[in-house]
């Protein structure tokens, strides 16, 4: 067993979101039975479920059976984290285009990970001050 994931006998369980989760589910464990033999246990603790925007587009059977919003722990998260950041990526396509491949690679590495300190720099205002939140915080 691969050491990167021994740990994750201890999970209760991974959750992970993709646009056509419901289709991609249906033969998973057998894929993984036949490609990666010593991991196919792991299917079992593995739930994929379908982003919110993306459900509209589903079966009514799919908007139950794999939304976010009926899945324990999960209801209040939204599954589209990373699609967030595309509008702002593609603005670096103008400046990358004419770039080497290394080059190219590491200032795409630059923006995103700018892009995720300053959206970590304001997490705590947005946990702090809310729309939602009723109660004043004082210090």
């Amino acid at each position: 067993m691969h050491h990167s994931i021994q740990g994750a006998k201890f999970f209760q369980r991974i959750l992970q979101t993709y646009d056509v989760a419901c289709q991609y589910y249906v033969n998973l464990k057998a894929r993984f039975a036949d490609n990666f033999p010593d991991l196919a246990d792991f299917i079992d603790l593995m739930r994929l479920l379908v982003p919110k925007m993306h459900l509209d587009g589903h079966k009514v059977d799919c908007r139950y059976r794999f939304s976010l919003n009926y899945f324990k722990g999960a209801g209040r998260g939204h599954g589209e984290g990373i699609e967030a950041s595309w509008a702002e990526s593609k603005q670096s396509g103008g400046s990358t285009r004419q770039m080497n491949h290394g080059h190219r690679h590491d200032t795409l590495n630059d923006f995103h990970n700018y892009w995720n300190w300053t959206k970590l720099q304001g997490l705590g205002t947005s946990f702090l001050f809310s729309k939602s939140s009723s109660h004043t915080i004082t210090r």
